[in-house]
Order: structure tokens, then C-alpha cells, then sequence
């Protein structure tokens, strides 16, 4: 698929069963944020029955464009974290902080409302935010390791995103709304935003592994419980 013609449709979309032979196909989509006119894609269950938007509400200027034909649940899982950094921060960006810090508070919350949805809501269930990278990136991750997917998999599953990035950027590009200033948001965006390095969802990895009972001791403190991984693994696995 062209740069030229990724405006149209969604360039950042795949079925989460790709990442390991051990999981069901049609169960779990991720991609980048859908918009309205966009082709239907082909190759993977559509459309959804349940959709979980992870953006900022200031990132959803429009009504849902799946919301006729699914149940759009929002969680925005990081407020304003996705906005140019401001004057003078001379902070070296780390990307993978950015996602532990969504492994905390109320990013932690809503990330075990996402594991809860994905476990009990209609299937196929798609997982989105803007680029389909990064807060969609943590979300899968912690849920591929509460079923038990192995590490090296998941980070596979991660950086496959990583060569859609042009086609990601061009796409926000052809559909941002230049009077708020949109078009250059992603000039001011840290460049490390704008790839998928395999160290950043290592960093996901990580916390949720050190954690008292690995990722299913993570979920079960901020609000999960153990029958819910059991639904979550029997809906996942073949």
C-alpha cells in the first residue's frame, strides 16, 4: 500500500492471533484510529463488535465512525501525554518510561478495563488509539502476557508497526484539521514517538515481570481478578 492512498483506510490494522501460533484468529484486532469513509479492510474478522478508543478526548473530533456497528467503550488511557512537550523541558524523552507510566493510577485503570472488555465483550473485539502504536502497544502487551504469551512474541508483535509508521504519519497528516494547528503537532512530537523500538514495550515487560505474581499480579492490583485472566485465556487460546 502506497503513502499516497493510506488516507483512506486503515494503515496500522492486524489480528493479534498473528503474534503467537498459540492464540485464536477473529478474537483480537489493534490498529490505528479508524475514521469515517475509510475502505473496509479485508484479510481480518470486520467489522468489530466491540471497540476499545484509547485516545484523549481532545483526539476524537468526530463521532465514533464504528459506533452504528459496535460498542465503542472510551478509555483514554493517558490525558494529554501524546502533546508536544513544553517550552524548555530538557528532559531526555524515554518512550519507555512514557509506557510504565501508563502501568500506574488511572492509566493502570483503564488498561484493566481494557483486559476486562477484551475477556468478556463481543468478539472481535479492536483495540485503537491514534497511531496504533503506542497506548494500543501496552494494552495488547499486557494482555498477551496474561495469557501467557512468550516475551520475545510480543515485542515481534510490537515493532511490526514500526515500518507502517510513514504510511501512520502521512494518514494523520491528511486528516488533521489545520485550523486548530494540527499539521504540526508532529513536527514538535519527540522523534522517538514516531517509531516502535523494541526497548519500549522490553520496558512493559519488564515492570509487569518484576512484579509479585508477574502480569497477573499487576492486573489483579489495579482492579483484575484471576477468573477474569481465566476468560481471557480461554477466549484467546486455541
Amino acid at each position: 500500500m502506497s503513502v499516497e492512498t493510506s488516507a483512506d483506510r486503515l494503515v496500522n490494522l492486524r489480528d493479534v492471533a498473528s503474534a503467537s501460533d498459540a492464540l485464536r484468529p477473529g478474537v483480537l484486532l489493534r490498529s490505528d484510529a479508524p475514521r469515517a469513509g475509510d475502505v473496509p479492510p479485508d484479510g481480518v474478522a470486520w467489522p468489530p463488535r466491540t471497540v476499545l478508543d484509547l485516545r484523549d478526548v481532545g483526539e476524537q473530533r468526530e463521532e465514533h465512525p464504528l459506533r452504528d456497528v459496535a460498542r465503542v467503550v472510551a478509555l483514554p488511557v493517558l490525558d494529554g501525554a501524546t502533546r508536544a512537550r513544553p517550552a524548555g523541558d530538557v528532559v531526555p524523552f524515554d518512550l519507555g518510561r512514557l509506557y510504565v507510566e501508563m502501568l500506574d493510577g488511572v492509566g493502570a485503570a483503564h488498561l484493566a478495563d481494557g483486559v476486562r472488555a477484551v475477556a468478556d465483550d463481543d468478539a472481535p473485539v479492536l483495540v485503537h488509539c491514534t497511531a496504533g502504536k503506542d497506548r494500543t502497544g501496552v494494552l495488547v502487551a499486557v494482555v498477551l502476557a496474561l495469557v501467557g504469551v512468550d516475551r520475545a512474541a510480543i515485542v515481534t508483535d510490537y515493532v511490526r508497526t514500526d515500518p507502517n509508521m510513514p504510511q501512520i504519519i502521512a494518514r494523520a497528516r491528511r486528516t488533521a484539521r489545520t485550523p486548530r494547528g494540527d499539521s504540526h503537532v508532529l513536527a514538535a512530537l519527540p522523534p522517538e514517538l514516531l517509531t516502535a523500538p523494541a526497548h519500549a514495550v522490553e520496558a512493559v515487560l519488564d515492570v509487569l515481570a518484576a512484579h509479585e505474581g508477574g502480569a497477573v499480579g499487576w492486573f489483579v492490583a489495579h482492579g483484575g481478578d484471576a477468573p477474569t485472566v481465566e476468560r481471557l485465556r480461554g477466549r484467546l487460546l486455541r
